[in-house]
């Protein structure tokens, strides 16, 4: 599934939907300002060249534990260069209904990091902009570095790439044939990877016209991304389990 970023954007910089889980005699949360670890489920990580005129968009989105209760504080990686655009929680109903969290930024001993506070559900994201492109021998090339600044069980990247792109190189290789959307922009997803605090992971992008020259381009046959209205959905895509995304169509 594409989660459409500019949609949010238009909407006061306001997609994956999650069905929040009622914990019954959930511990108790740590003090507000102490962060919970968001472990449990993958932490998912998009990345979209050109998503914003000349840059990177990315959307990263994770899940706060069922036997933690709300509200927590909770903490994701930042990008050393990245300016956030929005940070809050996410309801699985109409786009403007997502609650808006204030966010600080931190310096933890590993690296960057988007601190605020989950008070409604268990889905927690933030999106951000950064990284310019780059144009090289017809291509547009872009890279990414991803700082695991806090612990979690395991991220899975994903990058999305235009439906005007006749060839795609990415670095890491994806884990198997993209999804598409109805507009016909793709989306690969890497192979999740379990990254201890303070490691680093680099993600490279090039994508052109046909004639342009990629060695190693990545292809895929065309399937067919389906959204889903409510859930953290898991469908098989080579041999990863996928999280899905709930579609937001562009504003």
């Amino acid at each position: 599934m594409l989660a459409t970023l500019s949609a949010r954007v238009a909407l006061h910089s306001i997609v994956l939907a999650a069905v929040g889980i009622c914990v019954f005699g959930a511990i108790a949360p740590p003090a507000l300002g102490e962060p919970v670890p968001l472990t449990g489920a993958p932490m998912e990580v998009q990345v979209w060249p050109g998503g914003e005129a000349g840059y990177m968009l990315f959307i990263v989105t994770g899940r706060v534990p069922a036997d933690v209760a709300l509200p927590a504080v909770v903490r994701f990686p930042l990008p050393a260069n990245a300016q956030v655009l929005w940070s809050g929680e996410i309801l699985g109903g109409r786009l403007e209904d997502d609650p808006a969290r204030q966010y600080t930024v931190v310096e933890t001993p590993t690296g960057r990091a988007i601190e605020f506070t989950a008070e409604e559900t268990r889905t927690v994201q933030y999106e951000a902009v950064g990284y310019p492109l780059a144009f090289e021998d017809g291509l547009v090339t872009a890279r990414f570095e991803w700082v695991q600044s806090v612990p979690v069980d395991e991220v899975v990247f994903s990058v999305r790439v235009p439906a005007t792109a006749e060839v795609v190189n990415i670095d890491p290789a994806p884990a198997g044939p993209p999804a598409f959307n109805e507009g016909g922009d793709r989306l690969y997803v890497l192979t999740p990877l379990a990254l201890p605090e303070g490691a680093r992971q680099e993600i490279t992008v090039a994508y052109g016209d046909r004639g342009a020259d990629v060695s190693g381009a990545t292809g895929g046959t065309v399937l067919r991304w389906v959204g889903l209205a409510l859930g953290f959905a898991v469908a098989a895509l080579a041999v990863v389990l996928i999280w899905e995304k709930r579609r937001r169509a562009n504003a």
